[in-house]
């Protein structure tokens, strides 16, 4: 009888942790963006280094347009509007965007604490209008927002606040569900010394039990910008933000996350609770649209594939056009052009109107006949594990199956807006990949100086193998959004040709019709065919 009791016990116990998610799951948020230039760039280096997932952009702070420029890039990242009402700086304040002087000091600031606010003679009317200007200028620059928060938890002082959270939250369809999230335990703090957060990270990640947790703080460097933030009580704000900085972007605690099968998520996976699966890839590249499109236009040599990605851990549509007389051309082989869409495209999106230009160039000699490549990137930016699955899945698929020129020198990429920044992203990252890359209405931000090391290593090689970027923008586009990365070109001897289109905004259309033609004509004089 003991016996068997035992063996129940055992089954029991067995049925109770099977039903319970061993699963550990961290989301570890910068905030502050917008702020300063210092906050931008070092979240921006905490998710593409380290362990960042999600970000949170102050809209009434100094640096909000560059910020957006930045998340725009990087429509990967997942971005919440940290709702601003105080100003807690003595060195740097902010102002409101609408006039509600009931909510702002005798300066015409937002007041520097929470309790300050709630002890003056507040409005809810005026805070809702300010929230929702907030909250509409932060979707109208960066369309992936996905979330509310709070800066200095400015809504929690009453009642009427936190119902306003709840309320806008549903009206702009922002909410996420926190329910069963944990604060993750304490480990940083404006108490405890910067060179102890990264011990107290990697310690903390160590023991951490099963469940989901949100981990907060505010990256930043310790430079001369950081230098001039503080208030009494916490003077040394560089120092301990550039701690935290280190701690988030250090190999060691990323390798004890991999370790201890900790899953990384971003408030995009809490949208129905956080417990919802999710694929190998969700972490970094999870889009709200569909990764296999079947549906392209009825255009003379397009066919649509599935790539079943093992890095993407699921199903992946890329459309292939083949040009005139491919199937009837024997043994020749043909140059490859990978089109990369922008955001909120697919396989499908661009492959029938690009296919017809490079067909008529092809018709009038411009250009020699090539294959063109259409794979879906999601929203990722063409990073993170779309990144890999181009490079170590779709491009050896495309030159075993279809009748290459399967050498770099006759490879090129090309993109819009998203498409675009991320054809240049991939040479940057693998300088031994792409012959040419061009861009229709995007932009690399140089952000740290790491990704300038690598744009300098990656020059000569770009010299010795002739490669060539050409890269176009609208007057009213981000005209200067290749400019740096030009004049690094440029001072290495690399070929590159920067366009500035007149009278042109973010416009698909136009940019085929303003600088298609010349786009090709350069292609065509790097391609080996």
């Amino acid at each position: 009888m003991k016996r068997l009791n035992l063996l129940l016990a055992m089954v029991l116990c067995n049925g109770l942790c099977a039903a319970q998610d061993p699963m550990t799951r961290l989301l570890v948020r910068a905030d502050d963006m917008g702020a300063s230039r210092s906050a931008n760039f070092a979240a921006i280096e905490a998710y593409e280094k380290g362990i960042v997932r999600s970000v949170e952009v102050m809209v009434p702070g100094a640096w909000f347009e560059e910020a957006a420029l930045l998340l725009r890039d990087r429509p990967g990242l997942d971005v919440g509007v940290h709702l601003t009402l105080t100003s807690e700086w003595s060195g740097i304040k902010w102002r409101p965007l609408t006039d509600c002087p009931s909510i702002t000091d005798e300066s015409g600031y937002f007041f520097s604490q929470t309790r300050r606010l709630s002890e003056s003679a507040w409005d809810i009317i005026a805070i809702e209008k300010e929230l929702r200007a907030q909250i509409e200028l932060a979707l109208k620059r960066i369309p992936h927002i996905t979330h509310l928060s709070e800066h200095m938890g400015c809504l929690s002082f009453s009642d009427e606040g936190k119902a306003l959270l709840e309320k806008l939250a549903t009206a702009y369809g922002l909410s996420v569900n926190l329910a069963g999230v944990s604060r993750f335990p304490s480990w940083s703090g404006s108490s405890v010394c910067a060179t102890d957060k990264l011990s107290n990270l990697r310690r903390e990640i160590e023991q951490l039990p099963a469940g989901t947790y949100l981990l907060v703080e505010h990256p930043a460097y310790d430079d001369l910008e950081t230098q001039g933030f503080g208030h009494v009580g916490y003077e040394n704000v560089a120092e301990d933000r550039a701690g935290v900085l280190r701690a988030f972007t250090d190999p060691t605690v990323q390798r004890k996350v991999t370790e201890q099968e900790i899953q990384l998520i971003s408030y995009r996976d809490l949208k129905n609770g956080p417990d919802r699966p999710q694929g190998r890839a969700d972490q970094q590249t999870r889009p709200p649209g569909k990764w296999v499109n079947p549906d392209i236009p009825p255009y003379t040599g397009l066919s649509h594939q599935i790539l079943a990605s093992e890095t993407m851990g699921h199903e992946v549509g890329f459309t292939v056009w083949t040009p005139p007389g491919y199937h009837h051309s024997g043994n020749q082989r043909y140059p490859v052009i990978y089109f990369l869409h922008g955001m909120g495209g697919s396989e499908s999106s661009d492959a029938a109107g690009f296919s017809s230009s490079v067909e008529k160039a092809i018709n009038e000699g411009q250009l020699p006949p090539v294959i063109c490549v259409f794979p879906n990137g999601g929203r990722s930016g063409y990073r993170g594990a779309v990144e890999e699955m181009i490079v170590d899945e779709l491009i050896p698929r495309i030159d075993n199956e279809y009748r290459t020129i399967a050498r770099s020198e006759s490879r090129a990429a090309i993109g819009f807006s998203m498409g675009g920044a991320g054809a240049v992203y991939l040479s940057i990252k693998h300088p031994q990949l792409f012959r040419v890359a061009c861009s229709m209405g995007g932009g690399i931000r140089l952000q740290n100086e790491e990704f300038k090391e690598e744009i300098r290593q990656a020059c000569p090689v770009w010299k010795q193998r002739d490669v060539g970027f050409f890269m176009v923008n609208g007057d009213n586009d981000r005209p200067d959004a290749f400019q740096e990365f030009a004049e690094m070109l440029r001072h290495a001897g690399v070929n590159h040709q920067l366009l500035v289109l007149e009278d042109t905004g973010h416009n698909l259309a136009h940019y085929y019709e303003r600088s298609l033609s010349p786009l090709l004509a350069f292609v065509a004089k790097y391609l080996d065919r």
